[in-house]
């Protein structure tokens, strides 16, 4: 996870005028639709893939062992949930003068028969990490929830395809994101309403969960976020960051947004990045929020996403200052 600071004090005055978005009357995790997700969330599952990422593997930077370790669980794992749409998009980058080969892999939830809205939704994480650390929370705990949601999703009906991507070489500069946002066709960019990236999401030392855009803008993604966050646990507020696997989608026009806690831990990007420092509970929050996102566009008993209005009460969420 690559950062940089970006705020400015009139930027924070305008955008403190906030959007109504929609939420349920009464918030928590009341609802049923939202319990279809929530309550099959298993944080467990989520924590199990961490061990094994960081511990197991450990180091997981492109084009080393460690990495072909992990595509090869990615693989599996998906398989294991009964997704026979499984790929693994090789792709070069340059680095230190030569060719280094990285991979993405991919898993895709297909619409129901008689029930495909045409539209897409892209959930990533970038499965690498820095190659002196083991990455527990940069960011095996963000593979590790696009894993426990591949596995709910896999069984869940819905009217929207959603795309599971674990992206590689994000740490040498977003290659694997890049890469496979230059492979989109036109019609593939049209279809994808909403591009949802998961990075650092359960480190117990870092501070509360903020949805970055590369602009600073709200998007069908924040909006979203934000009324599945006042839904399932609290409103969740939006910043200003690129340098995630976002970027390449927002690019594209694409609305994208980061899911991370800031400030970020004291360990970021360094050999103590370990399990001991992941919280169940923050893997578990963030996965019940952005799979419940997913959720209200891709339950097929909803119109689609341009139409649809899940909860009549609206919600205000607000601009935060970036603190990394």
């Amino acid at each position: 996870m690559k950062l940089f600071k970006k705020a400015s004090m009139v930027f924070l005055l305008c955008l403190l005028i906030a959007t109504p978005v929609y939420a349920s009357p009464a918030g928590g995790a009341d609802q049923a639709f939202d319990n279809k997700i929530v309550k099959r969330v298993k944080t467990e599952n989520i924590y199990d893939h961490v061990a094994y990422l960081s511990q197991v593997i450990g180091s997981r930077g492109a084009g080393t062992e460690g990495e072909l370790e992990t595509v090869d669980y990615l693989v599996d794992q998906f398989r294991s949930y009964g997704y026979k749409d499984v790929k693994v998009h090789e792709f070069t980058f340059p680095s230190g003068g030569k060719n280094i080969t990285s991979y993405n892999v991919e898993a895709v939830k297909e619409p129901m028969k008689n029930h495909n809205k045409g539209q897409e939704i892209i959930v990533g994480a970038h499965h690498d990490s820095v190659p002196w650390g083991p990455g527990a929370n940069d960011d095996a705990s963000g593979t590790a929830a696009l894993l426990e949601l591949a596995r709910v999703f896999a069984d869940t009906p819905t009217d929207t395809t959603i795309k599971f991507v674990a992206f590689g070489a994000e740490e040498y500069g977003l290659w694997g994101s890049r890469r496979y946002a230059e492979e989109m066709t036109n019609q593939e960019v049209d279809k994808t309403v909403a591009m949802f990236q998961l990075d650092m999401v359960g480190s117990a030392d870092a501070g509360d969960l903020v949805m970055f855009t590369a602009n600073g803008e709200k998007n069908t993604v924040t909006d979203l976020g934000a009324a599945a966050g006042s839904r399932v646990s609290e409103l969740v507020p939006y910043s200003e960051l690129g340098r995630s696997d976002h970027v390449p989608f927002h690019n594209l026009g694409i609305p994208a947004a980061l899911f991370i806690h800031t400030p970020l831990e004291p360990w970021y990007h360094t050999e103590d990045d370990l399990l001991k420092y992941i919280s169940k509970e923050k893997l578990k929050d963030v996965s019940n929020i952005v799979g419940s996102a997913i959720y209200q566009i891709a339950r097929k008993d909803t119109p689609a996403l341009e139409k649809s209005q899940v909860a009549p009460v609206p919600v205000d969420y607000y601009y935060k200052e970036p603190e990394l």
